[in-house]
This record gives C-alpha cells, sequence and structure tokens, in this order.
C-alpha cells in the first residue's frame, strides 16, 4: 500500500509536468539538446529579448498599447533588429561580433530606439533576460534545413554571453505572405502551403530543440483572414509581406501577449481596452478588438491549425 502511494505521488509531482527535455528524449537520442526552464511566474519585473528582425518589430509594435491599458508598467520588450536577418546571419554576426543591429525597446511608456548601432553579443549581455525569443527568416520560416545548426548554436552563444542566472525561450511562428508576393508561389506554391510548411516546420523544431514555447502568429493570422467581421486590405499585410499597420500589429501582439506575458503575470488581454490606430482609417476599438482577441487567443490554444470558433459570438 505504502509502495503503491510512493508511486502514485511521484507521478502527481514529476509525470504530469516533465520538462520539455525529456519529453524529447522520449522521441529519439538526437532530440532535446537542451532543459526549457518553465516560465517565470510573476516577476516583480519581466524582461523580454526577440533576436528577430522587420517581423519582430510587427510582432511588438502594438504591445505598449496593451501594457498600457493593462498598468504593466515593469514589462519590458527588446526587439535586436536587423531587417531580413536569417538565423544564420544571427549567428555569423555573433562570431564577427559586428555592429550591424538596431535596439528597440517596447513598454508601457512606448516604442524607443535604444541603439542605432550595437552587436548581438553586447545586446546579449546587457540585461539580465527572463525570456528570449527566436524567429527565422520569414521567407525561409517554412523550411526546417535552414533553422540548424543555427539554433542550436545561437541557444550556446546566449548562454556563454548572458548575466542572466535562468532564460526561458520561446520560438515565434511567422506568417504566410498575401497570395499576391512575387516569391510565394515559386518558394511555397500557395499562401496554404506557405502556412502548413511553416507549421510543420515550427513542430519539427520544438520536437528537436527543446523549446516547447511557440508564439503562433503565423496561425493567428490565419484565424484573422477567415473572419467575417473584421477585413483589412491585402489579407491582413500592408505590402504583401509585413503585417497591415495596426490590426494586424495589434493581433500579432495579442497573440505574444497571450503565449508569454499573460501565463507570467496570470493577466489575459482579453481586459485590454485601449484603441490602437487613426480614426477614420483601420483601427482597433469596440467594434473589432474581442474578435482580433479571439483570433489570437484560438492560435495559442491550438498552434497549427485554423479554429471553427473564429466567427463564434458569445
Amino acid at each position: 500500500m505504502h509502495r503503491f502511494l510512493h508511486t502514485f505521488l511521484l507521478i502527481a509531482l514529476f509525470g504530469m509536468a516533465q520538462p520539455s527535455c525529456l519529453r524529447a528524449q522520449n522521441v529519439g537520442s538526437d532530440v532535446g539538446y537542451f532543459c526549457n526552464p518553465p516560465l517565470p511566474w510573476l516577476p516583480y519585473k519581466l524582461d523580454v529579448l526577440f533576436i528577430g528582425n522587420s517581423f519582430s518589430i510587427d510582432t511588438s509594435a502594438a504591445l505598449p498599447s496593451i501594457f498600457n491599458s493593462l498598468r504593466l508598467n515593469t514589462v519590458s520588450v527588446y526587439v535586436l533588429y536587423k531587417g531580413g536577418c536569417s538565423m544564420r546571419q544571427h549567428y555569423e554576426y555573433f562570431l564577427s561580433d559586428e555592429p550591424v543591429y538596431e535596439l528597440w525597446q517596447y513598454n508601457s511608456e512606448g516604442e524607443k530606439r535604444l541603439e542605432r548601432k550595437t552587436t548581438i553579443r553586447e545586446v546579449m549581455r546587457r540585461f539580465p533576460y527572463d525570456v528570449v525569443v527566436f524567429q527565422q527568416y520569414s521567407l525561409e520560416s517554412g523550411q526546417y534545413d535552414t533553422y540548424e545548426p543555427y539554433l542550436a548554436k545561437l541557444i550556446q552563444a546566449y548562454q556563454i554571453t548572458t548575466t542572466s542566472p535562468r532564460t526561458t525561450f520561446a520560438f515565434n511562428q511567422t506568417w504566410a505572405y498575401s497570395t499576391r508576393h512575387k516569391d510565394l508561389a515559386g518558394r511555397y506554391g500557395s499562401q496554404s502551403g506557405m502556412w502548413k510548411q511553416i507549421c510543420d516546420a515550427t513542430r519539427h523544431m520544438k520536437q528537436h530543440s527543446g523549446i516547447d514555447i511557440v508564439i503562433p502568429c503565423g496561425t493567428a493570422v490565419e484565424n484573422a483572414r477567415r473572419l467575417t467581421s473584421v477585413t483589412t486590405e491585402n489579407e491582413w499585410t500592408r505590402d504583401n509581406q509585413h503585417i497591415s499597420q495596426y490590426q494586424g500589429r495589434y493581433l500579432l501582439a495579442c497573440t505574444f501577449f497571450e503565449a508569454v506575458i499573460a501565463p507570467c503575470l496570470d493577466v489575459s488581454v482579453i481586459s485590454d481596452r485601449s484603441v490602437y490606430g487613426k480614426r477614420g482609417g483601420e483601427i482597433v476599438d469596440d467594434s473589432n478588438r474581442a474578435a482580433i482577441q479571439r483570433c489570437a487567443r484560438l492560435a495559442v490554444a491550438n498552434n497549427y491549425e485554423v479554429s471553427e470558433f473564429v466567427n463564434w459570438e458569445p
């Protein structure tokens, strides 16, 4: 009886919450190269670093509006930005230590460029980040063979550079281009083909890297493209590639918030009441905010499928 209780307690304590590296190792001995710590719970402050490009800027741009609305004054998101930068290039810039990046900060006070020219090494060591988000160059985001070995090398580079005692890693899943994009057909065949390949590559990354936190921006955009109550020009993009200026950026910020910020601070984006955009133009307000939030939250609930509840109204 005592042995049974002991076994039951062990399963209750450890069986339901295995770290991602242990789950990955069950797939095969060649996967799961590190153990991802859980997201911090109710930290007194939260610092997040994006190692990315313009799609990282798109994901972060509307965050100040949400932070200000929810009075989250101790959260800062930093974006290490170089346009069109892939994980391979980030790794190469780490080795060369070239000052080719801009550093941007997003918090409740707004958007601010902190540096015009800096290096990835300098930014990695600047703050003790709680969360670091990786992201692939969008045109290559559906091709897993472009991810490695550079993602693994970037994690190692960060670990030997950071001043943080613990960091949780996440991955930003990018979105499919507009059907009008010149490179879409040649590389992916179709918009749905691009999104499906991005999902497949993200699944593969998650299984093989141990990064178990996905920011499903690509799926959120696919959800939004099926909305009947909210529409934007050019399939939620502003140039067939980058997300639309206000509604699209708000959608991405909501997705990021629900995947990373909400689990840390125990607050949901559904409490946000901010107005984002321009009156008389593209805007997020009481007429469409809840529908856009729903697309983001459904993507976080199911990272790789368009939800049947996209057009659901309570």
